[in-house]
C-alpha cells in the first residue's frame, strides 16, 4: 500500500491472483468465498489497516460498505451482514507442508458488519 505525503492511499499492489485459479467447475458458492477472502481479507483488511495506522481514529468500513453496497450481486447483502468471513489457515499449512488446494478456512470477525 502506498500513500502520499498526508497518509492516503495513492496506490495498491495486490499480492496475489488466487481468483485466476477458479476454474468453470467451481461453484458459485465457493468462488464467492474465494473473492471474499482475497479481496476483503488479504486486501481490504490491509488497506484499512494502513490507513488506521496513518490516521488513528479514522473508520474506513463505513466507506467500504457504502461501495460495496452499490453493487447489484446477490451475495453482497449477506456479506455486509455475515458476523464472520472465511479467513484462509496459511500458516497452518505451512506447517504441515500441505499443499494450498487443501486450505481450511476459520471464521473472522467481519469488520464491514454494521455495529
Amino acid at each position: 500500500m502506498a500513500v502520499d505525503a498526508d497518509g492516503m492511499p495513492v496506490q495498491a499492489l495486490y499480492r496475489d491472483a488466487e481468483g485466476v485459479k477458479l476454474l468453470p467447475e467451481v461453484s458459485r458458492e465457493a468462488g464467492w468465498e474465494r473473492l471474499v477472502y482475497c479481496l476483503v481479507v488479504n486486501h481490504l483488511v490491509e488497506i484499512a489497516g494502513a490507513l488506521a495506522e496513518r490516521h488513528p481514529g479514522l473508520d474506513p468500513w463505513p466507506a467500504a460498505r457504502r461501495e460495496l453496497a452499490r453493487h447489484d450481486l446477490p451475495e453482497i447483502p449477506a456479506l455486509l451482514t455475515a458476523p464472520t468471513l472465511p479467513a484462509k489457515t496459511n500458516l497452518l499449512l505451512r506447517w504441515t507442508n500441505a499443499n494450498g488446494a487443501d486450505a481450511r478456512y476459520l471464521p473472522l470477525p467481519n469488520p464491514l458488519r454494521d455495529a
